[in-house]
């Protein structure tokens, strides 16, 4: 076993907002894209479900590969002095470009034509998202070895990343609350379409602030890295440490439940419990956000007093039991009820990034043992996992709602179809997430020595 020394100098607090900007626009983006891109090719531009959940799943299963390409260009550029922060602006630039190229289709009625672009756009959109997001999480595990600093910066990039959840969320309400009547398919279509330029300039600006301001930190860490392309060996070994097959585990099964609740939101406010658009997204997301907002210093809290394994597991558990009891009994017609449950959800969303945090310290016991980094590769395979995840769900929620028969250009369906809904929004996803939490509690991932 080889001991790895830390020798890094303090981080300075600069470099806390710094690395986690960059999450404000590329998840103000992510957060659209699954609220209502969905929604956007199949209500308002009719695509049939089935055609838009294939092109999902395709693009998404793309961009799982595309996180393993990604990696291994990873190691080949540190090899040749090009670092973290120049492929993540780089995916900054791709990311902002396909946004407004997926949200603006040039013809909006031949089927073919939109299933097309949806997939071809969504690719590219993916891309750009693998090119921001591997680098920006590599360089979590980089910027300093000590655990403290670590969660803060987990925890910055958490915290930016909810205020771009409430700014992809609330981007296309405010323009609608612009409007003196309910607004037609076309008036929808803006609301998307503008939405879309406003949050590509945001993720220009964010992502060349997080690649301008970390250069110089990335820069003094460099000389301590060697990276070099994993073995076959290599990967293989990581798939037996038990900790982190479990961790991979429960991403992957909340990725499920996650990637169902976002697609099928929108449609459980308004066909269950009858609530307009403008009420989603002027009350109910911005209560949520906020709530996940004011409870991550609880999570840091919790995080150092209990370690980082029993508070996630709360975290992801709770949001699993309270779907399964509160999303099927909720009233239509009322805001009120849903603003609390949204608001307890919020709270316990604050806490997913200490998951994060345990893969960290996994590279950093890895690091121990083997004497090099691989970052790249651990969050590679995660975030492969979960993109295949999703890619899966996208095709079984198109298909749910192809068999289903939903028409999603009336506004009432029948009572069968609502409970579908709920069973698929509520109970399905629940049981996804409490499946997730045991994983997380089998995990036995080592506690970081503080230096």
């Amino acid at each position: 076993m080889r001991s790895v020394p830390v020798i890094q100098s303090p981080i300075k607090t600069y470099v806390y907002p710094a690395y986690g900007v960059a999450s404000l626009g590329k998840v103000a983006v992510e957060v659209m894209l699954q609220l209502y891109l969905f929604d956007f090719y199949t209500r308002i531009l009719g695509l049939s479900p089935i055609l838009a959940g294939l092109a999902f799943g395709v693009a998404i299963f793309w961009d799982a590969l595309s996180d393993l390409l990604v990696s291994a260009g990873l190691f080949a550029a540190r090899s040749r002095g090009i670092g973290y922060t120049t492929t993540l602006w780089c995916g900054a630039v791709l990311l902002a470009s396909t946004t407004v190229l997926l949200f603006s289709p040039f013809q909006s009625e031949a089927t073919l034509y939109l299933f097309l672009q949806l997939l071809v756009a969504y690719v590219l959109v993916n891309t750009g998202m693998t090119l921001l997001d591997l680098p920006q999480s590599s360089l979590s595990a980089e910027l300093s070895r000590r655990a403290n600093e670590r969660n803060k910066l987990l925890a910055s990039r958490m915290g930016f990343g909810i205020l771009g959840l409430a700014v992809g969320s609330a981007m296309p309400g405010i323009y609608l609350a612009t409007l003196s009547s309910d607004p037609t398919l076309v008036e929808l279509a803006d609301s998307r379409r503008i939405s879309a330029w406003v949050l590509a300039g945001l993720v220009l600006v964010t992502g060349s602030l997080t690649a301008f301001f970390l250069r110089p930190r990335e820069r003094e860490t460099l000389p301590e890295v060697k990276s070099t392309l994993p073995t076959l060996v290599e990967v293989k070994d990581l798939f037996r440490g038990k900790a982190f097959v479990r961790i991979l585990c429960a991403g992957v099964i909340a990725a499920i439940g996650r990637t169902i609740n976002a697609a099928l939101a929108l449609m459980y406010y308004r066909f269950v419990l009858e609530l307009s658009e403008a009420q989603v997204t002027q009350a109910i997301f911005p209560i949520f956000t906020l709530s996940i907002v004011l409870s991550i210093p609880l999570w840091i809290a919790l995080s150092k007093r209990c370690g980082k394994r029993v508070p996630a597991c709360a975290s992801v558990g709770g949001l699993g039991v309270m779907g399964i009891i509160a999303y099927p009994l909720l009233p239509a017609g009322l805001v009120w009820p849903s603003l609390i449950v949204s608001s307890i959800a919020g709270i316990l969303c604050g806490g997913v990034f200490l998951i994060d945090s345990m893969i960290t310290d996994l590279i950093d016991a890895d690091e121990v043992e083997t004497g090099h980094r691989k970052e790249s590769l651990y969050f590679a395979v995660w975030k492969s996992g979960l993109k295949v995840a999703r890619a899966l769900a996208f095709v079984a929620i198109g298909l749910g709602l192809q068999a289903m028969g939903l028409d999603m250009s009336h506004d009432v369906v029948s009572e069968s179809m609502q409970w579908g809904i709920v069973l698929l929004f509520g109970i399905a996803v629940g049981l996804c997430f409490v499946a997730a939490a045991f994983f997380i509690w089998r995990a036995d991932v080592p506690e970081p020595n503080e230096t």
